[in-house]
């Protein structure tokens, strides 16, 4: 039996609210990251990272956060090993788990393995772009360069992902015991990007616009709006409009009481989804109900997906 190894990749988000683990998350944020897209001074990069992680610590103290994409994250690993197994009983399926930011970073986890066992990557992000898939086909080229058998498992289809969360949605709010209805707006948010990047990149804007418009083709007859909002930075240049805060205000101004908030442009759930998803319906007045949905999370059907895309990426 050929054994075959799957890495799920994400960021690595801490999960406390810890000031050490915060400030070497940003260090290697902005030395792996965002140096690729912005001109800033090796020197300053501690600086900001000191300043990054002192504010997301006090934040996520003030408002008693702690994410949990590391557990998650574990949890889509065992999912993914399930739905490996049972699509192809032939292989030996190894699946684990490896950070972009974080110990046990990728490129580690791939020299630990067998030179001679395939790995596959998959990157747990929704679009492909250069601050996602690109990322790790940058730390995989020169193992592939050498020979050895490592790639990296394609974003899934826009369409796809459209209707497996507009089927999410529809499951929670079945949970919630919520029949929306003409009075209820759904909101879809996602990770913003630069409209104008200072060299020309994929930013995945394309196809994270193709999942809104998929998920609210499908959900639309069931409530009043859907729109979809962006979690942006502040710097850098112009940005994906409109903000997720802005999108939500603007409804609450055309007089909608109640709202369901999915982030859709996360495959779980993390500071992003959960934390700036807060605050933005904070910053709506007037709002009556808000119903905060989970994103896809350890879900099988995602699972189901990824274990597809693996062993069709690989054959």
């Amino acid at each position: 039996m050929s054994r075959r190894h799957v890495l799920l990749l994400t960021y690595g988000e801490p999960p406390e609210a810890a000031f050490a683990r915060q400030f070497a998350y940003s260090w290697r944020i902005l030395f792996g990251l965002t140096r690729r897209v912005a001109p800033i001074p090796a020197a300053v990069v501690p600086l900001i990272a000191f300043n990054r992680a002192r504010m997301r610590t006090a934040q996520w103290r003030q408002e008693s956060y702690r994410s949990p994409i590391e557990a998650l994250t574990a949890a889509q690993a065992k999912q993914v090993a399930v739905a490996l197994t049972e699509l192809a009983p032939d292989v030996d399926w190894s699946v684990q788990v490896a950070y972009e930011f974080r110990k046990p970073l990728l490129e580690d986890v791939l020299a630990a393995l067998p030179a001679g066992e395939s790995a596959q990557v998959v990157p747990m992000y929704l679009a492909n772009s250069e601050f996602t898939h690109e990322m790790a086909r940058g730390k995989v080229r020169p193992l592939v360069e050498s020979g050895r058998p490592v790639s990296v498992v394609p974003a899934l289809d826009p369409e796809l992902l459209a209707g497996l969360s507009a089927g999410h949605i529809e499951a929670e709010l079945a949970k919630r015991n919520l029949v929306p209805g003409s009075d209820w707006a759904l909101v879809l948010a996602a990770h913003g990007t630069l409209i104008t990047p200072p060299r020309p990149m994929e930013t995945g804007r394309i196809e994270t616009t193709r999942v809104a418009e998929g998920i609210a083709r499908r959900l639309a007859p069931r409530f009043g709006r859907v729109v979809w909002g962006w979690l942006n930075h502040v710097m850098g240049g112009e940005w994906t409009s409109p903000p997720a805060d802005r999108a939500i205000q603007d409804l609450a101004a055309e007089g909608f009481r109640k709202v369901v908030y999915f982030p859709y442009g996360f495959l779980a759930d993390n500071a992003e989804t959960q934390l700036e998803g807060r605050i933005a319906l904070r910053s709506a007045p007037g709002l009556e109900r808000v119903e905060h949905l989970p994103c896809l999370n350890d879900s099988p059907e995602l699972a189901r997906a990824l274990a597809r895309a693996v062993i069709d990426s690989g054959s």
